[in-house]
């Protein structure tokens, strides 16, 4: 058992790890723009030579009844897989912003309850020679008429505010087409203009 076991386990390791390394350089595989230049070669090495100190201490308490030497074969690919699992969901967790009240699953759940909204964040300004209330106004009316609702929640922008966003605008391209945007902002210039004095 153990003569299968141990292939299994450094084939899964290697696996793991290498698919943990490529996920949190890649931000969840979304960003291969300066793939070689995001990669540090003095924190992988720190990192795989804890990980091995780590499976030479696992090394010390598992698999008691077997010769150091064998546990080791055991506990090192053991140590790889564990820490694997941990980057990879604390790469999951960062990228989709689950540890954030707005994220991408909370998204999907506003979506499916009906609660379409654009969160807005940054620092608002008003646009020149233009009334401000009028153009709030304008930004309700153009909102309602393409399903959604704007919610301005301050100046941070988190990545779980960005992934929320992004699935909201998703779900807005399919149900009002892919110019939408476009044509909300013909529809605001227009609502802005006709209130306009001349």
């Amino acid at each position: 058992m153990t003569q299968r076991l141990q292939p299994i386990l450094t084939i899964s390791a290697v696996i793991f790890f290498m698919l943990a390394f490529v996920l949190d350089i890649s931000y969840f595989g979304h960003d291969w723009t300066d793939f070689w230049k995001h990669m540090n070669f003095t924190v992988i090495l720190i990192i795989v030579t804890i990980v091995i100190a780590v499976g030479f201490l696992l090394g010390s308490f598992l698999f008691c009844k077997r010769k150091y030497k064998e546990r080791l074969w055991l506990t090192l690919p053991i140590a790889f897989i564990l820490f694997s699992f941990a980057d990879i969901s604390k790469t999951a967790i960062s990228y989709y912003g689950l540890n954030e009240e707005y994220n991408y699953f909370t998204a999907k759940r506003d979506i499916k309850n009906g609660k379409v909204q654009i969160l807005e964040t940054g620092l608002l300004l008003p646009t020149p020679n233009i009334d401000w209330d009028k153009q709030q106004e304008a930004k309700k009316i153009t909102a309602n008429y393409f399903g959604y609702n704007s919610i301005y929640l301050g100046c941070t922008v988190t990545n779980g505010i960005s992934i929320y966003n992004s699935v909201m605008e998703d779900y807005l391209d399919k149900r009002n087409g892919e110019n939408w945007k476009i044509r909300q902002r013909q529809m605001l210039d227009s609502i802005i203009n006709s209130n306009t004095p001349k």
